[in-house]
C-alpha cells in the first residue's frame, strides 16, 4: 500500500532543565505535544560525506563515510493564543528551542530572548505515514509573517541530532486542544504601530536569523545557537511625508519602537514588540493602485513575543 505525503505530524517537548542535553525526552512513552503545523518539511539526513581516497590500484568511485549526521525540520505554526491569557501556547517547544523563555505574568505570557547561553534543547518526533524520525538536542531559528488577507504564522527551522528512523504508524488520536483558530490579518484584528503612531500596514515579516550549527568534539556532539541578528521587512500605505518621512529617518540612523498586535479577545491575542528598530533603505511599491513604502529594518532591541 502506497504512503501518503499529507500524513505527517510532529510531536515536541522542550527540556525543562532536569535532563542532560540531547536526552530523548519522548523515549519510553513520555507524552509530548502534537503540534499543528503548515508546510512541514524534513531533511532526514544532513552532514558531511568523507571520501576514503584509497590507493587501491584502480580508478573510479571510492567508499565514503557519513559524518556529523543531523536532521532539519522546517515549516510554520499559526500565530494564535492558547485560549487562556496566562497559559503558554501549545507550540511553545518551538519557541523555547529557538532560544526563548516562557514567563507567565498576571495578564500575559512573554517569550523573551535568552541571552545567557542556557537555551533549552528539545526533542521532536516526525511521523511520516509509516516512519518515525527522531530529533534530539534540537535548537531552532524562527520568525513571523503577518500579511493582510492571510493567516498569521510563526516560521521555524529546527536542527536536531539524528535519533534514528523506525517503522511506526501515526499517533492514533493527536491532541490538538488548546490550538485556537487563527484570525485573518486585517483592519478588524490587527494594529501596527511605529514610534507610537498607527499606520496602515500590508505586510510584516521578520526572521530571527539565529546561527544554528552542528558541532562535534571528542567528548560529545551538540546543536548550538551561537548568535542571532533579527531583521525583517514591513510594507505600509505611503503617508504624507509631513506625517512620516522614512527617508530622513533612515538617513539619520534614528531608532524607534515597533509593535504589532493581532487579535481582540483575551486568550487569542499575539503581539510582537521592540523598543528599538532601525530602518534600512525604503523603496516605493504599488498595492491596487495605492502607493506603498517597503522598509527593511533590523531589531536593535530583540523582539518580545507575547500571548494574552
Amino acid at each position: 500500500m502506497s504512503r501518503r505525503t499529507k500524513k505527517k505530524l510532529i510531536v515536541g517537548l522542550a527540556n525543562d532543565g532536569t535532563n542532560p542535553y540531547g536526552t530523548d525526552l519522548l523515549d519510553g512513552g513520555t507524552p509530548g505535544q502534537a503540534i499543528q503545523t503548515t508546510g512541514l518539511e524534513i531533511t532526514p539526513l544532513e552532514g558531511e560525506e568523507i571520501e576514503r581516497e584509497l590507493d587501491d590500484g584502480k580508478s573510479g568511485g571510492k567508499p565514503m563515510i557519513m559524518s556529523g549526521i543531523h536532521v532539519k525540520l522546517s515549516g510554520s505554526v499559526e500565530a494564535a493564543g492558547s485560549g487562556d491569557a496566562i497559559t503558554p501556547v501549545k507550540y511553545q517547544s518551538i519557541l523555547q528551542c529557538a532560544g526563548r523563555s516562557v514567563e507567565v505574568g498576571t495578564t500575559e505570557v512573554k517569550y523573551n530572548r535568552i541571552t545567557d547561553n542556557s537555551e533549552p534543547d528539545a526533542t521532536f518526533y516526525y511521523f511520516n505515514d509509516g516512519s518515525l524520525h527522531k530529533l534530539t538536542g534540537a535548537r531552532a531559528t524562527s520568525g513571523a509573517s503577518l500579511k493582510v488577507g492571510e493567516l498569521p504564522t510563526f516560521t521555524f527551522e529546527i536542527t536536531g541530532l539524528y535519533g534514528g528512523v523506525v517503522e511506526q504508524g501515526m499517533p492514533a488520536t493527536p491532541d490538538f486542544s488548546g490550538f485556537e483558530t487563527p484570525l485573518k490579518v486585517g483592519h478588524e484584528n490587527t494594529t501596527f504601530m511605529l514610534d507610537g503612531t498607527e499606520y496602515p500596514m500590508f505586510e510584516f515579516e521578520y526572521e530571527e536569523n539565529a546561527e544554528v550549527s552542528y558541532s562535534e568534539n571528542t567528548v560529545d556532539e551538540e546543536i548550538d545557537i551561537t548568535d542571532w541578528k533579527p531583521d525583517g521587512t514591513m510594507v505600509i500605505e505611503a503617508p504624507a511625508l509631513s506625517d512620516f518621512d522614512p527617508f530622513s529617518i533612515a538617513t539619520s540612523n534614528a531608532q524607534m519602537p515597533l509593535s504589532i498586535t493581532h487579535g481582540l479577545v483575551a486568550g487569542n491575542i499575539v503581539s510582537i514588540t521592540s523598543s528599538a528598530i532601525q530602518l534600512g533603505k525604503p523603496t516605493y511599491g504599488d498595492r491596487e493602485g495605492k502607493l506603498t513604502i517597503s522598509m527593511p529594518f533590523r531589531f536593535i532591541d530583540d523582539p518580545v513575543i507575547e500571548t494574552k
